[in-house]
């Protein structure tokens, strides 16, 4: 079910090739890469409320309706976006979908930080050599994953991957070729715009990274404090120096020995600055830094409050980045 273009699909695209493609998409990033690769030929549409939190939330019967009747549905994959996992089951049957997080290429990165606190790139690894083996164990594993994920929520198991993936624009990169690749198969006669589009998507997302690099030059030796641990993958990237987070990977609340932990390890390592999330309640990440002499920063790593389309992606990143450095200059 993780990515899925089926003959009876490419049969009724084709049918309906007057008709522009609508795709779905569970987060604002995907909407805006999917729009990135789409330009005028289709339209992308946001299943997620911009602005919700991804980790939990529930369709509306109008959201479900535009599961069932669009052409595709582009997600992450239900590591990260579980609540469409089953809508996807139930009103798509053997309907086109595609997994970003499955996509062969994509760097996956897991939770866990050294001891330095440093998401180095070694800590990563690519999909070519496990590939393979990680869409069978996502297919053999599937009707155990509802279960298995809502015990990492109670039990804050983080050691498996960390689906946050859209903050490495790497990823990006490698997901644009094939979103263009997998409408493509939807709609052929829009080959040759999908090929373009995704072109120039490439050459931005190229500069981006080169920018990113730039603006976070001098940012590499002072620790941050995030609100949760959704960071590794822009942290590894550009070698940002995370102490720790509020936070789990599910953004659940804290209990009171991590919060105690987390001080000790802010004062150990010097952290400068914590960032809140316009997601979330910044009373916490404002307590904190009260208490410890810090500087209060706000990342926003969904885009919720960026105007939706093709320009959300590039400008979260930019945001990200000039927060961070901001952060800590001051």
């Amino acid at each position: 079910m993780r990515n899925t273009l089926t003959t009876l699909a490419l049969l009724m695209a084709g049918t309906a090739n007057a008709a522009p493609l609508s795709v779905a998409t569970d987060i604002p990033p995907v909407h805006s890469l999917v729009s990135m690769v789409m330009g005028d030929r289709g339209e992308a549409v946001l299943l997620m409320d911009q602005g919700a939190d991804a980790h939990d939330f529930q369709l509306r019967p109008s959201q479900a309706r535009s599961v069932a009747n669009a052409d595709s549905v582009i997600w992450m994959g239900p590591e990260l976006t579980l609540w469409l996992d089953d809508a996807l089951e139930s009103l798509r049957g053997d309907g086109a979908t595609m997994a970003l997080l499955d996509i062969e290429g994509t760097v996956h990165r897991g939770y866990a930080e050294d001891h330095e606190g440093h998401l180095h790139e070694e800590d990563a690894h690519h999909d070519d050599d496990d590939d393979h083996a990680h869409e069978e164990e996502a297919h053999d594993a599937h009707d155990d994953h509802a279960d298995e994920a809502h015990g990492d929520h109670d039990g804050h198991d983080h050691s498996g991957d960390d689906p946050h993936a859209w903050l490495d624009p790497e990823n990006a990169n490698i997901w644009v070729s094939a979103i263009a690749a997998h409408l493509t198969a939807l709609d052929p006669e829009g080959s040759e715009i999908y090929a373009q589009n995704a072109m120039r998507a490439s050459i931005d997302l190229e500069n981006l990274i080169a920018k990113t690099r730039e603006t976070l030059a001098q940012s590499h030796d002072t620790p941050i404090v995030v609100f949760h641990e959704a960071y590794g993958h822009f942290a590894g990237r550009f070698d940002v120096h995370i102490a720790g987070s509020i936070a789990f990977g599910d953004a659940a609340a804290p209990g009171a020995a991590h919060l105690s932990e987390l001080r000790h390890q802010v004062e150990e390592e010097g952290a400068k600055c914590i960032f809140a999330e316009p997601q979330h309640n910044a009373a916490m990440a404002e307590q904190i830094a009260e208490e410890l002499g810090l500087s209060v920063g706000m990342l926003d790593p969904m885009g919720s409050e960026l105007a939706l389309g093709a320009d959300l992606y590039p400008a979260l990143i930019s945001q990200m980045a000039t927060a961070i450095a901001t952060c800590q200059e001051g």
